[in-house]
């Protein structure tokens, strides 16, 4: 599929198949973050922690329960594999701008394999100041000075959805200036 076909066929799964994503899949995942631009090429402020099976996605989404105070809470609607951005600067715009880049080009490639994909931003920002952060960390086994950013929740869709024609966004203004 070229990168335009993707980007059309792209788009938010909430409704996931119960079947793990073959490990082959994810690493392809994992390796197209890694061509992400990332500003003033500082790779090192970045770390990705991959939850590669459905066991682990359940770890998540019951930490995700317990901070919400939700029992039927899933922040990843199911999904099998869950890929977190963590970054050593939170606070830096930059940070957020690479670790979204690394995210996208994740969620591309996902569709890219036929797998369904959705950026999951707002769990994981809940867990920063929780009472669940630290375990939180332990799950991910995240080094000392990295805070979770975002990340991509990657599984089979239950509901195949046919590329669009046209992009959804009509309404974003676009001035071209000559």
């Amino acid at each position: 599929m070229n990168t335009f076909d993707s980007m059309a066929a792209r788009v938010s799964v909430r409704d996931f198949e119960d079947r793990p994503v073959p490990r082959g899949d994810i690493e392809e995942i994992v390796s197209a973050a890694l061509y992400a631009p990332v500003g003033m090429h500082m790779y090192e402020s970045l770390h990705l922690s991959v939850l590669a099976t459905p066991g682990a996605v359940k770890k998540f989404t019951e930490l995700c329960r317990r901070q919400s105070g939700d029992a039927q809470a899933d922040p990843v609607h199911g999904a099998a594999a869950l890929i977190v951005v963590s970054g050593r600067r939170p606070d830096e715009h930059t940070e957020y701008a690479n670790a979204a880049c690394m995210i996208e080009n994740m969620l591309l490639a996902a569709t890219d394999l036929g797998l369904g994909s959705l950026y999951v931003q707002g769990a994981i920002r809940a867990m920063r100041g929780s009472a669940q952060e630290k375990e939180f960390h332990s799950l991910l086994r995240l080094p000392a000075g990295f805070t979770p950013i975002g990340s991509a929740a990657i599984g089979f869709a239950k509901d195949k959805t046919a590329p669009r024609t046209a992009p959804k966004n009509d309404v974003t203004g676009v001035d071209y200036i000559e």
